[in-house]
């Protein structure tokens, strides 16, 4: 069955036609799938890989598929997470991001037995309700200080069950924004835990650190030992993460290394009042079939606020590089200022940079380019930490600042703030 959101894509091979006088001897075609040979430097064939991924018949034969948080049937599927059976049968499903998520989960129809599952959850907001329910009715899953839950459910014989989670959220919350890690895991890991501080502060404060968002590059050379490191990291995180790709993620192309570990690079969620989308633009473009959804994917669907996410900054005029066609970011920037998004964040460029008015028509963007996240940033003192972000849905407003986190050994006074848009966070 294909994603309904993703047209098949046929590469057509067309035999010669060979002539004697009159008489037509051979007409031959043939049709070969998109990425049937595939390589994941190709953004098209991470969009399968993802779609692939979010979901799942295992050995007992249940079908497990990501769904859209609305949809009531499971006739359908959307790439909103990773989900995977374990080598001991537990089934492990990834959520891509925080906010609202459901799974579904379908035991065969022709099954003689009920069919047992145990499943666990990862990257789940520790504050969010996750239920499980179906015609048997509605139970909550207990909650933990992590962002892991695990549950043992059966299914009858063509039974459909579902796992559905959210968070309640104040007026006032917090989003974290970082990228460009690559060969320095260790900063990262300090960044980390500055982070895990602030999490426990600001919820403290009555101001929830509701997730953390990594725009790409989280490793150097996409070896699955970075992707472990990482995620490992980001697995004792009091909150969960949503992340896409940067080039230097999908540079060993015969596997979708990323997608295999963290699930989508494209992928959208609401989160309390607002509204975060993330676009795969690791290999310099977005997939031809994910530029026909922007539209859908940075659909407010309510939200007070919009916030886009990719790794390489859209912007050709002033932090466009890396993208291979200028008018795939133009377009891409024409999408977000028809939707009047509040908020481009980037990476790629090693830097904290603050672009607070992009012309794109008669509109303006604001673009903030975060790749403080520990790689190589030049001559000079390096600035690594992250942008924390406040939105307070009352008022439609937003603050922001930035915590600097100093690499080791570091004991020079702290550098200036970028800009005066972007002072330093108050230590948590």
């Amino acid at each position: 069955m294909m994603h309904p959101l993703y047209p098949r894509r046929l590469i057509a091979c067309t035999a010669g036609l060979v002539l004697t006088g009159a008489t037509l001897l051979a007409a031959q075609s043939c049709v070969q799938p998109h990425c049937s040979s595939p390589s994941y430097a190709e953004a098209e064939c991470r969009v399968i890989a993802e779609n692939v991924h979010a979901r799942l018949q295992s050995s007992a034969g249940a079908e497990l598929r990501f769904q859209d948080p609305d949809v009531t049937t499971d006739d359908t599927w959307d790439a909103r997470g990773l989900v995977e059976e374990l080598d001991d049968g537990t089934i492990h499903a990834r959520i891509a991001a925080p906010g609202r998520f459901a799974l579904s989960l379908r035991a065969p129809e022709d099954a003689t037995t009920d069919t047992a599952l145990h499943v666990r959850l990862s990257n789940v907001d520790p504050a969010a309700t996750v239920t499980l329910s179906g015609d048997d009715g509605e139970t909550e899953i207990p909650g933990t200080d992590s962002t892991r839950r695990e549950l043992d459910l059966v299914l009858a014989p063509g039974q459909v069950r579902w796992i559905r989670g959210d968070r309640a959220c104040p007026s006032r919350y917090r989003l974290a924004v970082v990228g460009d890690i690559q060969t320095n895991p260790t900063q990262f890991e300090r960044i980390a835990d500055r982070l895990a501080e602030d999490a426990r502060s600001s919820l403290a404060e009555g101001v929830p650190l509701v997730g953390l968002v990594i725009v790409g590059d989280l490793t150097e050379a996409s070896r699955d030992d970075e992707f472990e490191t990482i995620g490992e990291v980001l697995g004792r995180l009091p909150i969960p993460t949503a992340l896409t790709p940067g080039n230097h993620d999908i540079y060993r192309p015969t596997r979708p290394h990323f997608n295999r570990k963290f699930g989508p690079g494209n992928h959208a969620a609401n989160i309390c009042g607002l509204r975060l989308a993330l676009l795969d633009s690791g290999s310099g473009s977005v997939a031809p079939s994910v530029q026909a959804r922007v539209p859908e994917l940075i659909d407010r669907n309510g939200a007070t606020f919009l916030v886009a996410g990719m790794h390489h900054p859209p912007y050709a005029g002033l932090t466009g590089a890396g993208w291979s066609r200028e008018d795939d970011a133009a377009a891409l920037l024409v999408e977000l200022a028809r939707e009047r998004a509040d908020l481009v964040v980037a990476g790629h460029s090693h830097a904290l940079r603050d672009y607070e008015d992009i012309p794109v028509g008669d509109v303006t963007l604001r673009e903030v380019i975060v790749g403080t996240g520990g790689a190589y940033q030049g001559i000079g003192i390096p600035r690594y930490g992250y942008m924390r972000f406040e939105f307070d849905d009352d008022a439609a407003t937003t603050e922001q600042c930035f915590m600097e986190v100093p690499p080791v050994g570091y004991a020079e006074p702290p550098n200036e703030p970028a800009s005066p848009r972007l002072p330093h966070c108050p230590e948590p």
